[in-house]
C-alpha cells in the first residue's frame, strides 16, 4: 500500500546528526519519521528530482528514560549517519531491515522549491504493514488490572481511564500504551477517557506536532468512550524556543474539537471540571487567570445540589506541589474558592510533575498522576513525590489509572496499570492501598 508522505520546502536533514534544520530553499524534506519493513520501497515518480534518505535504528538510549532529557526532533532512534550530499539517487530504494527514515529531495536543475510542491507527486513510499500481536507482559498486566477493577466496581459505579504526560516520541512506547487502553476498554465499559495534558514535547514543527497529537487522540477515541483533555504547557507547541507556537484557537481546534479550554461534563451526582492552567505569552505562564478562577467558582456554585466535583488540570493548584515555577498565578484566589467548596470537591487531579503524590493538607484531596511516557528521573521533583521505577519491555513501562467513582460520588478507587500503586479517596482523604 502507498503511505502518504508529509514534505516541507526549505527543510534540510543534516548529514552529521540526522536532525532537521530550516533555511535551505533548494531542499524539500520530510519532517516526520516513517517506519519501513524489509521489502518496502521508495520510488521516484518525477525524474526532474533526485532523492536521498537518512535512516535511523529503532533503538532507545537509556538517557531518554532515566535523566531529564528531551530527544532531538522527538525521536527515540539512533541515526545511522548514512546521509551525504553525494548519495542522492533516482533509482528505487528498497529497505532490507526494519528501520525509520526521512527523505530529502532536490531538483536536478538546482532551483529552489516554491513551497507548493506535493511530495507525493514526486516520490512514493510503498509499504506492507506487519501486524504485531500484543506482548505477553502487556496481556498479563491487562488481566491483573481487569481483575482488580472488577472487585472495585459496584452497582452505579463509573469507570474512567486517566492518564497524563504521554509526551509522544517516535519509536517510543505509545503503541503499547494504545494497545493496553484498547484491551482494557474491550473488557471494562469506560464512561470516559481523561488526558491531563502534554501529549507531545512541543519541540517540532506545527505540522509534525499536529500529526503526533492526532495519533494519540485517534488511539484514545478508537475505544468508543468520550475523551476529555486538560491542556498542558507543552500542548501550545511551546518548548525549547520553538517558533511555531499554537494560538489558543489552534489548540482548541486540535485538542478540544473547537470547544472551550475550560469546560465541564455532568453525570448524575458528579461533575467533571476541566481547567486551563498555562499561557505561554503571560508574565506568569503557569497558573490560573482571574477569568479562569471566576469561571471555576461559578461552575462549582452552579453544580447540581448534593453533587460532587472532580477538578482536572495539568498543573496542581499550589506552588508547593510542583517544581518548575516559584509562583502559580491566581493561587490565593483559587485556594480561597477551593477551601470554601471543599465539602463538594471530591478531589483535584493533575499531571505535570512526572511523579505521583497524594496531599490532604488543604481540606480536599490533591492527587498528582505520574507520566504515561516511559520516563523515571529523580531530579526536578518536590520532596515527598514518588517517581515509580520504569523499565522497557515489562509492565512498569506503562503508567495510567482506571478511576472508579462510586454511585454516590463520595469515594473513588484508582487502579494503576503498570508502574506505581493503587489508591483510594474515602471520607475526604486520599490514601495508598
Amino acid at each position: 500500500m502507498n503511505i502518504p508522505l508529509l514534505g516541507r520546502a526549505g527543510l534540510k536533514i543534516r548529514a552529521d546528526d540526522g536532525c532537521e534544520e530550516l533555511g535551505f530553499p533548494e531542499i524539500l524534506s520530510t519532517p516526520l519519521f516513517y517506519q519501513a519493513n524489509p521489502g518496502d520501497r521508495l520510488t521516484l515518480i518525477d525524474d526532474a528530482y533526485k532523492f536521498n534518505i537518512a535512516t535511523y535504528r529503532p533503538e532507545i538510549e537509556p538517557r531518554w528514560i532515566y535523566t531529564y532529557a528531551y530527544a532531538p526532533d522527538q525521536s527515540w532512534t539512533i541515526y545511522n549517519k548514512d546521509l551525504s550530499g553525494d548519495s542522492y539517487r533516482q533509482s528505487d530504494y528498497i529497505f532490507d531491515k526494519n528501520t525509520y527514515f526521512r527523505v530529502c529531495l532536490r531538483k536536478r536543475s538546482g532551483e529552489s522549491f516554491d513551497g507548493v510542491e506535493d511530495i507525493n507527486k514526486i516520490i512514493k513510499f510503498e509499504s506492507t504493514p506487519v501486524a504485531a500481536a500484543p506482548k505477553p507482559w502487556l496481556i498479563k498486566e491487562v488481566e491483573a488490572v481487569v481483575e482488580r477493577i472488577s472487585k472495585a466496581m459496584a452497582s452505579g459505579s463509573r469507570a474512567f481511564l486517566l492518564m497524563a504526560d504521554t509526551h509522544y516520541n517516535v519509536n517510543g512506547t505509545w503503541s503499547d500504551t494504545q494497545e493496553a487502553v484498547k484491551l482494557i476498554s474491550q473488557k471494562i465499559k469506560l464512561d470516559g477517557i481523561i488526558h491531563l495534558g502534554d501529549m507531545t514535547d512541543g519541540m517540532v514543527s506545527g505540522d509534525a506536532t499536529r500529526h503526533y497529537v492526532r495519533l494519540v487522540l485517534d488511539g484514545l477515541k478508537s475505544c468508543g468512550a468520550p475523551v476529555w483533555i486538560a491542556l498542558g504547557n507543552h500542548d501550545a507547541n511551546y518548548f525549547r524556543n520553538n517558533s511555531e507556537i499554537f494560538t489558543i484557537k489552534e489548540q482548541r481546534e486540535l485538542y478540544l474539537d473547537g470547544g472551550e479550554t475550560n469546560y465541564f461534563y455532568d453525570f448524575p451526582g458528579l461533575r467533571l471540571i476541566f481547567l486551563d492552567s498555562f499561557r505561554h505569552n503571560e508574565e506568569l505562564r503557569y497558573g490560573f487567570s482571574q477569568e479562569n478562577v471566576a469561571w471555576l467558582k461559578q461552575t462549582l456554585d452552579a453544580a447540581p445540589p448534593s453533587s460532587k466535583s472532580l477538578i482536572f488540570s495539568h498543573l496542581p493548584p499550589l506552588t508547593r506541589l510542583q517544581y518548575w515555577t516559584k509562583t502559580i498565578r491566581g493561587e490565593e484566589q483559587l485556594t480561597e474558592i477551593l477551601k470554601s467548596s471543599a465539602d463538594n470537591v471530591l478531589a483535584w487531579i493533575n499531571g505535570h510533575n512526572h511523579a505521583d503524590l497524594l496531599d490532604d493538607d488543604e481540606g480536599y484531596p490533591i492527587i498528582s498522576i505520574a507520566n504515561a511516557k516511559c520516563e523515571a528521573f529523580a531530579e526536578h521533583k518536590v520532596e515527598s513525590f514518588i517517581t515509580p521505577p520504569r523499565k522497557l519491555g515489562e509492565a512498569s513501562q506503562e503508567l495510567f489509572d482506571i478511576m472508579i467513582v462510586n454511585g454516590s460520588a463520595t469515594s473513588a478507587h484508582f487502579i494503576r496499570f503498570g508502574a506505581g500503586e493503587d489508591k483510594i479517596i474515602s471520607e475526604g482523604k486520599a490514601a495508598w492501598i
